[in-house]
């Protein structure tokens, strides 16, 4: 990003960006249908996200360590998304994902992990000629997540 637009629109302007693309990419991935009507940025935001959310999953509640402000994700020169926000506490705050699976008693990890072979899936080259179908109650939880932080980032921008 240019140095001047960042010193204009403060430090969260890569973050913001960054997420306004995946809530795109996702948006659009649930009103083409199936993979093979998505273009290649599309496909790599969506991995980028599968990356985040992997990042998201540990062995222990609280064990992670990282912080729960996106402060310090503003001062990285590389940006380290995982690194920088701690999505176990922040998806306690997401009602979507918090509701979704209740029923079956379902905790955080096993529930992130399904969110992300949700993409793997959908992105993994199918051996028919078939693209795979857009699983919308995951993507729409996804979309949840990505537009709670978007929130966020477009706050800090402020």
């Amino acid at each position: 990003m240019i140095p001047n637009a960042v010193a204009s629109t403060g430090p969260y302007a890569g973050l913001w960006s960054h997420l306004k693309s995946i809530n795109h990419a996702l948006e659009r991935a649930l009103a083409a249908g199936s993979s093979k009507e998505l273009a290649e940025l599309d496909i790599d935001r969506l991995r980028a996200l599968s990356e985040f959310l992997d990042g998201g999953l540990s062995s222990a509640p609280g064990a992670s360590g990282l912080s729960t402000s996106l402060v310090e994700y503003s001062n990285l020169t590389e940006p380290d998304y995982n690194a920088a926000i701690d999505l176990r506490s922040r998806l306690a705050y997401v009602p979507e994902f918090d509701n979704w699976l209740k029923s079956s008693k379902k905790g955080f990890d096993t529930k992130l992990q399904r969110l992300i072979a949700s993409i793997s899936n959908f992105l993994s080259p199918s051996g028919d000629l078939l693209a795979r179908e857009t699983p919308h109650q995951e993507f729409e939880i996804l979309r949840a997540i990505v537009q709670s932080l978007l929130s966020e980032a477009e706050t800090a921008l402020h």
